[in-house]
C-alpha cells in the first residue's frame, strides 16, 4: 500500500481528481493495492471557517457525485483501491467532512468525520467505520482530529480494525509557517490567547506530536496505520506507514518523493503485543461500554454491474459514539 500527500487546489475538483487518477496509474505499475490520499483531498486544504454556507454547498458533492464517480472509474481502470476526502452533501441536504474508500468492483465505504468544528454548517458524523477485505486486514477510517483521541482508535480496534487509514490536513500555522494541530472543539478555537512564544512552541511541536501519537496507537492496538497529510501551503505535506509493533515502514518528507509505499505482512498483526493485549481484555468489563453503543445503518454504497477483475468482497460495521453528559 502507499500514501500520497497530494497537493490539492481549492475549488478545482476536476484537476484534483485528475491528479488522483494519475497517481493510481503510477501505483498500478508498482503493483500497489491501496493508496491513501489526505483529508479533503478533492476540495483543497484551506480553513473553511471564512466560507459562507452557499460556498460550501458549491464545493460539496453526494457520495455518487461526479468527482467520486471519476475516482471510482480510475480505481476500476487500474485495479488500485483509493481513499479520498471530500465535502459530502447528504440526501437530506446536510454537509459532512467525509472520506470514501473506493474499491475495485464498485464498493464504496464512506466515513463522516466525528470531530468537525471547522465550520458550523458542517455536521459531525456519529459512527465509527470498519471494512472487511480479502487482503487479510480489516480497515478502519478516522479523519483528521478523529485520530487525536485515544478512545477513537481503540474503539475502531475493538471493532476488529487491523489497518487504520488516517487521512489528515494541516490548514493552520503560526507566523513562522509551522504546522498547527486541528481543533477538537469550538472552545479551542475561541479560547483565550496565550503568549506568542507559547503559540509558536505549540505549533512547532504539532507535527512531531502527531507522528509520535500515531506510532503509539499502532503499537497500542496492534494495527497498521497509514497516514496522509495535505497542506494548503504545500510545505507541510507528510505521509507515513507504521506496522503493528510501532515500526515506521515508510515515511515521506518534503525532500522525498510524494508517494511512499511498502509491502504489508498481515501475519505481523496476530503476533504483536498490542493484539495480545486486546485479546486479554476482560469481556465482562466491556459490557456497559458495548451496550451503550447500538449499531446503526452504514454509509456503504454498492455500485451495480458485474464486478471487474480484482473485485474485493466487503462488509461493514458502524457503531455510534458514546455520548456522555
Amino acid at each position: 500500500m502507499a500514501t500520497v500527500p497530494l497537493i490539492s487546489q481549492r475549488g478545482n475538483a476536476s484537476q484534483n481528481v485528475a491528479n488522483v487518477s494519475a497517481w493510481l496509474a503510477d501505483a498500478a505499475l508498482q503493483e500497489i493495492s491501496l493508496i491513501v490520499f489526505p483529508e479533503a483531498s478533492l476540495v483543497g486544504y484551506g480553513d473553511t471557517l471564512a466560507l459562507r454556507r452557499r460556498e460550501l454547498v458549491t464545493l460539496a458533492e453526494p457520495l455518487d457525485g461526479r468527482s467520486i464517480d471519476a475516482v471510482a472509474n480510475a480505481v476500476e481502470r487500474t485495479g488500485v483501491a483509493a481513499g479520498v476526502g471530500f465535502i459530502e452533501r447528504a440526501p437530506d441536504g446536510r454537509l459532512f467532512n467525509s472520506y470514501v474508500i473506493c474499491m475495485p468492483g464498485g464498493g464504496r465505504c464512506c466515513h463522516r468525520k466525528l470531530h468537525m468544528v471547522e465550520h458550523p454548517a458542517i455536521e459531525c458524523g456519529e459512527q465509527y467505520t470498519v471494512i472487511d477485505t480479502t487482503w487479510g486486514v480489516r480497515i478502519g477510517i478516522l479523519v483528521g482530529a478523529d485520530n487525536y483521541l485515544i478512545e477513537n482508535v481503540r474503539m475502531t480496534a475493538l471493532m476488529g480494525a487491523t489497518l487504520l487509514v488516517a487521512p489528515h490536513r494541516t490548514y493552520g500555522s503560526d507566523s513562522n509557517g509551522d504546522a498547527a494541530l486541528q481543533r477538537l472543539s469550538p472552545g479551542q478555537r475561541s479560547g483565550p490567547h496565550v503568549a506568542h512564544g507559547a503559540v509558536a512552541a505549540e505549533s512547532a511541536s504539532a507535527a512531531a506530536w502527531l507522528r509520535r501519537s500515531l506510532i503509539a496507537r499502532a503499537s497500542d492496538n496492534g494495527m497498521f496505520v497509514v497516514f496522509s497529510n495535505g497542506s494548503e501551503k504545500g510545505n507541510n505535506q507528510s505521509g507515513m506507514i507504521v506496522d503493528p509493533d510501532g515500526r515506521v515502514l515508510a515515511e515521506q518528507c518534503s525532500s522525498s518523493s510524494p508517494m511512499v509505499s511498502t509491502e504489508v505482512d498481515p501475519s505481523l498483526i496476530a503476533g504483536s503485543v498490542g493484539q495480545q493485549c486486546l485479546t486479554a481484555r476482560r469481556s465482562d468489563s466491556n459490557g456497559p461500554f458495548v451496550r451503550s453503543m447500538p449499531p446503526r445503518g452504514n454509509a456503504f454504497a454498492q455500485r451495480s454491474g458485474t464486478p471487474s477483475r480484482g473485485a474485493i468482497a466487503l462488509s461493514f460495521a458502524q457503531v455510534s459514539r458514546i455520548r456522555q453528559t
